[in-house]
């Protein structure tokens, strides 16, 4: 089967529902409604029926094969319809914070077993896998965006259409700008909404291959602000479904420039030949006469009732042109990939009810029982490969693991995976699943669970005796993530003051004798004032803010400005911002004059201030709290004063690693230290290394963690910095632990 490749990550759809057109169906069937198996997560063997989401297959309880016998007939004698799903798909298949599945296909599918009359049990796989799971049998159907192609109807049958699409671009009036393919929109910054079909789109077949910078693609959390941007000209193409950018399309203003865009025809894909098809096609159709697939899109697809397009009087056949193909059966593949999760052999979670606490930056192993059974033989080129999580830390520096081999079809086989748990504290949940030699994943999307515990608060050290001629304050020292403090400072004995963050780099961060400064730190952080005399002494002022988690406010992913800390006039700086979370508004602003409010979720702006000091801040606000980050930049003059320092600009596609520290350098066993970086220029993804293991992924471009060391010795922190264009930058800093 073909590889089933589809956008991931959607969770909003704007689109004009030519939904179901020719859904035609033959027929009609009563089937009394059934109870239905609401799973979370996938379970071991012992899990209830209630609980198996994606429960193993017992021997001899898989589904029949297509091509073996009565596919309908097997499902009525077992009570269950087994779906195979991919739950990283939202809205259409995903997992709650509370790791229970739900989206609009799980919903889907709930129906079709209702109008069946038997249970549905959910099996969470690899995308790529589906097409094998249904050649085995380990799947009576797949529910999971699954787009109709030619080449599929070779390996598998489709239902009836549930869902179609397609893409429009907008532009302003008179622009001259024609979108006929993805390539046409290289020149243009492009906006998107946050999580749509389109934004993943773009991502993946533009931002990835080069085509489209990724700092010309504009992520908003509303499509209307879009629109808005595109009116004044901040954005030159908004890209999403067609109905409403032709409403939008009314103001004489913007004009529709491109249409037929990233087409989808999604339906229930099936082992060919099954008798369950007509069945399906029958719940569909019910289905769609009581309205309950518009009530769907209303639900999931964030769809009010007056943007659904009346749906077409079903007909009593399908149209030809929907029809699944009566064409020669393709010739069979020499061996299908298959595998299903058979026991969690370490560290159970109870499917995420418990799991288990793990020390923060504490190595651990995850073991698995696994089956092959497909029809290929396990060997040299099949690995167990870490495929997400519910952030991006649950990765937990898990690697590609080869699978001990051979394991042949019907055989069972031990894999063991080292991870590492995360440093901040939090429930993790790491998927995991099978990839085989041609690249392409399959089988049981498989998981690790655990709890990184919150650390006792380390003691901070004593506060140093006043000095007359050194006033540090800060209005107050424990805040929630999101807010902000202002530190003031009056150093009257002269001298040079700096004032930075432990493991910045100080000597960039320069300020006047007597001022004052804010700062949002995202995580407990100390701040220190540095004053050096003429001989070079140092008097340095500490105070630390504990920052206490906000877990439900919108996630500021990175937020730099580049070059940092110093420019001369007439040079300009790069703001830079990555957003995630449930998110209503974004604001960014310089010295509390706003620059774009309604920003897009992800961005740059361009900013040419004059000489002066200024406060770049992201406000982010959502329905759980607000979130807010700062950087501070002198703008020095023109011609700047003998020995004044100045910074080079960052090179715009290198990383840069601004700063890096590790303090203290020695501590005792038992003890703490604080390990803080920045990060600028070009830059999508930031790791913490501790010994060459890596213990944070996807950190924020500016923060700090606090690390507690149990064992004497030397350790070795890194921080690499890279982009998609392969640049790389790291530095190194070392800690001695004795007793």
């Amino acid at each position: 089967m073909e590889p089933i490749s589809r956008q991931r990550h959607l969770r909003r759809i704007l689109f004009s529902i030519a939904l179901l057109i020719a859904i035609g169906l033959v027929g009609c069937r009563e089937a009394p409604p059934a109870g239905i198996v609401a799973s979370p997560q996938g379970q071991t063997p012992a899990a209830t029926a209630q609980d198996a989401a994606t429960a193993p297959i017992a021997p001899g309880d898989s589904a029949t094969p297509a091509a073996a016998g009565d596919a309908w007939a097997a499902v009525r004698q077992r009570g269950r319809l087994i779906v195979g799903t991919s739950a990283d798909y939202p809205p259409f298949a995903y997992y709650t914070e509370d790791f229970q599945l739900t989206g609009y296909d799980i919903a889907l599918a709930r129906l079709l077993g209702e109008r069946l009359g038997v249970e549905v049990e959910f099996n969470d796989m690899a995308f790529d896998g589906l097409g094998g799971a249904l050649q085995v049998g380990q799947i009576d159907v797949a529910i999971a965006a699954i787009s109709i192609t030619d080449q599929r109807r070779q390996t598998v049958d489709f239902s009836n259409l549930y869902f179609v699409s397609e893409g429009a671009a907008l532009a302003r009036a008179g622009e001259g700008i024609t979108i006929n393919r993805l390539e046409d929109l290289a020149p243009f910054r492009v906006a998107v909404q946050s999580g749509s079909v389109y934004q993943t789109w773009l991502e993946e077949e533009a931002i990835a291959t080069g085509l489209l910078p990724a700092d010309q693609l504009l992520v908003y959390v509303a499509a209307s602000q879009a629109v808005a941007d595109l009116r004044a000209g901040l954005v030159d193409v908004a890209i999403a479904d067609a109905l409403p950018l032709e409403v939008a399309a009314r103001d004489e203003g913007l004009q529709i420039v491109g249409r037929g865009l990233n087409r989808q025809r999604l339906a229930v894909a099936l082992g060919r030949g099954s008798t369950l098809l007509s069945p399906i096609n029958e719940a569909l159709f019910d289905l769609q006469n009581e309205g309950e697939l518009a009530r769907l899109a209303e639900e999931f697809l964030s769809l009010d009732g007056e943007e659904l397009a009346p749906l077409p009087e079903a007909e009593a056949a399908t149209p030809e042109t929907e029809t699944p193909e009566a064409s020669e059966p393709a010739r069979a593949p020499e061996c299908v990939n298959a595998m299903t999760l058979i026991a969690h052999l370490s560290l159970d979670d109870d499917a995420m009810r418990a799991p288990p606490p793990i020390s923060p930056g504490t190595p651990f192993q995850k073991s698995w029982r696994l089956q092959n059974n497909g029809t290929c033989t396990w060997g040299e080129g099949y690995v167990l490969t870490p495929v997400g999580g519910n952030v991006p830390q649950a990765s937990m520096g898990g690697a590609p693991t080869v699978v001990p081999g051979p394991v042949a079809p019907g055989q069972t086989v031990d894999v063991t995976v080292n991870l590492v748990a995360p440093l901040l504290p939090g429930v993790y949940q790491g998927f995991w699943t099978m990839r085989g030699p041609n690249g392409l994943l399959f089988g049981d999307r498989i998981w690790v669970g655990i709890t990184v515990p919150s650390l006792p608060t380390p003691t901070p050290p004593p506060t140093a005796t006043t000095s007359p001629t050194i006033a540090f304050t800060v209005d107050r020292t424990s805040i929630r993530a999101g807010e902000c403090v202002t530190f003031t400072w009056q150093v009257s004995d002269g001298g040079t003051v700096f004032f930075a963050a432990q493991g910045q780099n100080w000597q960039q961060n320069q300020v006047a004798p007597s001022a004052g400064q804010g700062e949002c730190p995202q995580s407990t952080t100390t701040y220190e004032l540095r004053v050096v005399d003429a001989g070079g002494a140092a008097v340095v002022r500490s105070i630390r803010i504990d920052v206490q988690p906000a877990p439900n406010a919108p996630l500021i992913e990175a937020f730099t400005v580049t070059p940092s800390n110093q420019i001369v006039a007439g040079q300009c700086v790069e703001v830079r911002w990555r957003l995630s979370g449930d998110v209503d508004n974004v604001r960014v602003s310089r010295n509390e004059t706003t620059l774009w409010n309604g920003a897009p979720l992800s961005g740059t702006s361009r900013d040419c201030p004059a000489a002066g000091n200024y406060a770049y801040a992201i406000e982010v606000t959502g329905p759980g709290g607000t979130s807010r980050a700062l950087e501070n930049v002198t703008v020095l003059a023109a011609t700047p004063a003998p020995g004044t320092p100045t910074t080079t600009p960052a090179p715009g596609q290198a990383p840069v690693i601004t700063s890096f520290g590790v303090n203290p350098s020695r501590i005792f066993v038992g003890s703490c230290v604080t390990v803080s970086w920045g990060v600028g220029g070009n830059v999508n993804r930031v790791q913490l290394r501790r010994d060459g293991v890596l213990v944070l992924d996807f950190a924020l471009f500016t923060g700090s963690v606090t690390d507690c060391l149990n064992a004497e010795g030397m350790y070795e922190y890194r921080i690499d910095a890279a982009n998609a264009q392969g640049g790389t930058a790291f530095q190194q800093a070392t800690v001695v632990v004795v007793r």
